[in-house]
């Protein structure tokens, strides 16, 4: 039987797999802070144009791949019995998503959303503090840690009501996180236990 060699063209969500998974190639064949738009363009065989009707910035095509190839667990507050059991399921939650993304990629990644960020905050200052208020205590994170403290309150492990702790207190543990991504150091379950047991659990305890 004789061979062709017919190229399909492809369309709609083929053509955006194809774009999505060559973005998910380069990111860990170059690393997201050397990824171009001619790079992803190349590696799914086709151009630039065609991705830019889709995603405006690499950014956006990059969020894309990843909710594409990051598979996402329904998750819950743990509950444990113990704050520090607790502290050790929230925060190594995220481990896996770190070993499969990798950290410098992670770094760069919100280094380019924070960028984002503050740009927009140049045009309209007020919504921009405003949002970042909200962000500050309205985040998964928060609302996961808050409810954790709060069992662990009733069961008597903590003297104070974390609904007095300050706003600061209750971010500690993404700040934690985030000084491990901008030092992009190793983020695995030695490293949450370590944050769990030499800062948070002292610093909730000292509240």
């Amino acid at each position: 039987m004789e061979k062709t060699n017919k190229t399909h063209r492809r369309r709609g969500k083929a053509l955006e797999d194809a774009i999505l998974d060559a973005t998910w190639q380069v990111i860990h064949e170059t690393g997201y802070a050397n990824m171009t738009m001619d790079d992803i363009a190349k590696t799914a065989h086709t151009n630039k144009n065609t991705i830019y009707r889709r995603w405006e910035t690499k950014f956006d095509v990059t969020t894309a791949a990843l909710q594409k190839n990051v598979p996402v667990k329904k998750f819950t507050a743990p509950d444990t019995g113990s704050l520090r059991g607790d502290l050790i399921e929230l925060l190594a939650a995220g481990v896996p998503i770190v070993k499969l993304i990798g950290m410098k990629n992670i770094k760069e990644i919100a280094r380019d959303r924070l960028s984002a960020v503050q740009n927009t905050r140049q045009y309209s200052p007020k919504k921009s503090t405003e949002k970042a208020k909200q962000l500050s205590t309205d985040n998964l994170v928060v609302q996961y840690v808050m409810a954790l403290l709060n069992r662990a309150y009733k069961r008597g492990e903590l003297a104070s009501d974390p609904q007095t702790f300050d706003v600061t207190i209750m971010n500690l543990p993404i700040l934690l996180i985030l000084s491990r991504v901008i030092s992009e150091s190793d983020y695995n379950l030695q490293t949450v236990v370590f944050l769990v047991d030499k800062i948070l659990l002292p610093v909730f305890n000292a509240q």
